[in-house]
């Protein structure tokens, strides 16, 4: 009957040490082709509205979509590294917690790589193509947040919200990611203190 009865040996499966990181490395790797093709998706429309700017502003989107492409590798790239960082994780008494803490890194990191990269191209945009520059950023890039205005002003300000935001989120995500180490350690320092204990315990 065992064999018509599978869930032991699914159990057993995602029991085993190696089963999260293996799972997780490899949907890592999925996301960054994901985010390569959406990348793709987004460049190739933004050059749709590039070449419907007056000239000042085709100069502004070209640098623009450059950047772009830096932004997209750098997600893709660390979404990769970070992918064979879990992969080599060792098999440790806490299975899911190295990962979790590797995944809020690499969080904070998209994230701050992506934002800071695009407010600098999205500023540079609006120097050059105003009126153009902040429609160009909704049509390719709908959730980047906005700082300014359409102005040379405007880029300034856009560009200086853009790098802040993605300092404080990283800044963030590295302290939720160091403070589960902690909270690791101290529960490995409980159980040696235990353990040393009972062993005193034991001795007398």
């Amino acid at each position: 009957m065992e064999k018509y009865f599978f869930m032991k040996r699914v159990l057993d499966l995602i029991s085993q040490g190696n089963f999260f990181t293996k799972v997780f490395s490899i949907a890592l790797r999925v996301a960054a082709v994901v985010a390569a093709l959406a990348g793709l998706v987004g460049f190739v429309s933004g050059w749709k509205i590039v070449f419907e700017m007056p000239a000042a502003g085709i100069l502004g989107g070209i640098i623009f979509q450059a950047l772009f492409v830096v932004a997209i590798y750098m997600v893709v790239h660390t979404l990769i590294i970070r992918a064979n960082d879990i992969a080599g994780l060792p098999v440790t008494d806490f299975t899911v917690i190295p990962i979790a803490s590797i995944f809020l890194k690499l969080v904070g990191e998209v994230y701050a790589c992506f934002t800071a990269t695009i407010a600098v191209g999205g500023g540079i945009l609006m120097w050059f193509a105003e009126g153009y520059g902040g429609y160009l950023l909704r049509r390719v890039i709908p959730f980047m947040p906005s700082f300014g205005g359409e102005s040379f002003l405007g880029g300034i300000v856009f560009i200086l919200g853009g790098v802040l935001l993605a300092f404080f989120v990283l800044l963030f995500f590295y302290l939720m990611s160091e403070s589960i180490v902690v909270m690791v350690e101290i529960a490995k320092n409980t159980k040696h203190i235990r353990l040393i204990a009972e062993q005193h315990g034991k001795n007398k």
